[in-house]
């Protein structure tokens, strides 16, 4: 049911995106159309097989496993795998014009085995066949075998070390892991097959029925124009503080994202929007004095570069820190892979520790290989290495910390490698090859890290063999770049991908090759103004630490200066702020007793928005294919 519920969500985002052009599904760590799912099982198919009789009804367990299959499995469609995948590789033939100059720059340095080099598989994908034609499945194999086990390196790597890092983050510091307590939260301590205690109080009724009521009446709107629809879906406009300062995303509706942080610690909220008020003060003040440095290497970098540099130094810190905190453990972890004898147990693990350390060399051999294969020089694979590594262990120990549904880091790996180095310092093939590796950018959200923490989290309460369940977790990223990459394959050729949003085809792809191209012709030497705000960002990070963690009164927590910069962040600090003094105001006045009661009023805000993002799907996909209505995203 888990290898299903991730092929199904990868063909259903994958269409909605492509073919509808409606809500963006799959942003968030948890995603929409895998609360979906799980509501639908808990809710809906449960109750049906108590009542029958003829199948017994899911189990916590094993609706967690499904949960944990969909985390990682889900990640794979539209912006997170394929999407950016199929695009980046299909781009730089078919695009090529003597303007742009692409011929010259990239194309002696691309390979058959890593790009579709047939002008001709482009001109199909970008434009449909004509007729009589098939589409060249073996010219798309090749490149797609090879980018497959890149992937897979990836998973490998990013598994190891979350399994490594469980017991420190679980055990030793007591993580909540909040993005997973709220489904905990909502089944309950229950028998299988009977309605949730949470959805059968008269608040999460009440909830349940506000949020979905938006939701209906602006889907109504859409036919009727003299009904007036609700702007703040997904949001109704970008307010700024003052000129030219950065803002905040209106959206008071943003149910998703305030669920979510209701579950999170308040001192975690307090310091999300209180430093990203510091982090506006900022770019005000700077853009007073008038100082500023030179603009981003690349458009998935986050704006101004000094902010994106000084939070990225910040995100540094704290993997840093991390893993020294966590220096012990991962003595007794590398004694136990060496040694089977040494009396730290990995028996409740999903993989052995010993093949974790076999797995993480292994794993990052093969990528060096990969990349240096790809044109790559191996100063820059392991500057880019570097890089990822810090963005996805990061972003991992954001998530499992604060439980919010969305997080970006604020610089790219390549824009890491390349302001750090210098291009002047990197050949045009290196160059080529930094260029290729967005098609795995994901939004700098870690890719498969922030769910494979999860996982390894629930492995906990999940029964049975829980090595098994890292089969399950691999099996369902296979199936479902499978099952994504062949539909996208398929509309793309029958209706052609430039007829596609611009966001993955010819949109964002072409912008990586025209950034880079602008490193190649004009080459750069490494940029001493983003390793100051580097090094300033790894100062303030380590301050805050310090005050977090000697003083018991300090308010504010370091996490919330990593996230301050992100593009995303803009619109995450309205709903944090809405949960923050919501949960407060709740805990000042009637404790503990108050805030639980409250729970299923949220709980049902978020099912009621959940099923109202649906329902406008379904509206889209019946009355406006192609031309659907985007109310979720950020």
């Amino acid at each position: 049911m888990g290898l299903a519920t991730v092929v199904f969500i990868n063909l259903w985002v994958t269409y909605a995106e492509t073919v509808l052009h409606t809500s963006r599904l799959s942003l968030s760590f948890f995603q929409l159309p895998l609360l979906f799912v799980f509501l639908v099982l808990l809710g809906v198919v449960n109750p049906l097989l108590k009542r029958t009789g003829l199948i017994r009804p899911l189990a916590q367990p094993e609706l967690l496993a499904i949960i944990a299959i969909g985390m990682v499995g889900a990640v794979v469609p539209a912006s997170g795998v394929a999407g950016f995948l199929i695009g980046v590789i299909s781009v730089p033939i078919y695009f090529a014009t003597p303007e742009n100059a692409w011929e010259e720059y990239y194309h002696p340095h691309l390979h058959s085995w890593g790009v579709p080099t047939d002008a001709e598989v482009g001109r199909a994908f970008y434009e449909g066949l004509g007729p009589g034609q098939t589409v060249n499945w073996h010219l798309w194999l090749t490149p797609l075998f090879w980018w497959s086990t890149l992937i897979i390196a990836i998973l490998l790597i990013a598994t190891c070390a979350m399994v490594v890092l469980r017991r420190q983050w679980a055990d030793h510091e007591k993580l909540t892991y909040p993005l997973v307590a709220l489904p905990v939260e909502i089944m309950g301590d229950g028998e299988p097959g009977t309605l949730p205690r949470l959805f059968r109080a008269p608040l999460f009724l009440v909830g349940a029925a506000v949020a979905f009521s938006l939701f209906a009446w602006n889907a109504l709107s859409w036919f009727y124009p003299a009904v007036p629809g609700i702007r703040a879906f997904p949001h109704s406009g970008y307010y700024r503080f003052a000129r030219y300062s950065p803002g905040i995303y209106v959206n008071p509706f943003q149910f998703f994202t305030t669920a979510f942080a209701y579950f999170a610690n308040l001192q975690l909220l307090f310091s999300i929007w209180v430093l990203y008020a510091i982090y506006i003060i900022e770019c005000i003040l700077l853009d007073r004095f008038g100082y500023q440095i030179r603009t981003s290497t690349d458009s998935f970098s986050a704006d101004p570069p000094t902010q994106a540099w000084k939070c990225f130094g910040a995100l540094a810190f704290l993997v840093l820190w991390r893993l020294w905190i966590s220096r012990a453990h991962l003595r007794a972890v590398f004694a136990r892979a060496l040694d089977s004898r040494h009396p730290l147990d990995d028996t409740d693990e999903m993989l052995s520790y010993r093949t974790c350390l076999a797995g993480l060399l292994g794993g990052a051999a093969y990528i060096l290989f990969w990349l240096n294969r790809s044109g790559m020089d191996l100063v820059t694979a392991g500057l880019f290495m570097l890089g990822t590594g810090i963005v996805y262990l990061g972003i991992a120990r954001v998530v499992a910390e604060t439980g919010v549904p969305y997080a970006q880091a604020t610089v790219t790996p390549q824009a890491f490698a390349m302001d750090l180095r210098g291009t002047v310092n990197m050949s045009g093939s290196t160059l080529t090859a930094l260029a290729l590796t967005y098609s795995l950018i994901d939004y700098t959200r870690g890719l498969f890290t922030p769910g494979l923490a999860h996982v390894a989290h629930l492995s906990e309460r999940i029964r049975g063999n829980r090595r098994a369940l890292f089969l399950c977790v691999a099996l369902g990223v296979l199936s479902g770049l499978a099952a994504s990459v062949w539909l996208t394959l398929n509309l793309a050729h029958s209706q052609g991908a430039y007829n596609f949003p611009g966001l993955f085809f010819n949109g964002n792809p072409k912008a990586v090759y025209s950034s880079t191209l602008a490193q190649m012709r004009t080459p750069r030497g490494a940029d001493l103004e983003r390793y100051g705000f580097l090094g300033i960002g790894i100062a303030e990070m380590g301050l805050l630490t310090f005050l977090n963690y000697r003083f018991a009164w300090w308010p504010l927590h370091p996490i919330g200066l990593v996230l301050s910069a992100s593009d995303n962040h803009k619109s995450m600090v309205l709903p944090v702020f809405i949960a923050w003094a919501a949960k407060s105001v709740f805990m000042h006045i009637g404790g503990v007793p108050l805030y639980n009661r409250m729970k299923p009023l949220v709980v049902g805000l978020l099912v009621g928005y959940t099923f109202g993002v649906v329902l406008s799907f379904a509206v889209d996909a019946l009355w406006y294919p192609g031309q659907g209505h985007a109310i979720h995203g950020w």
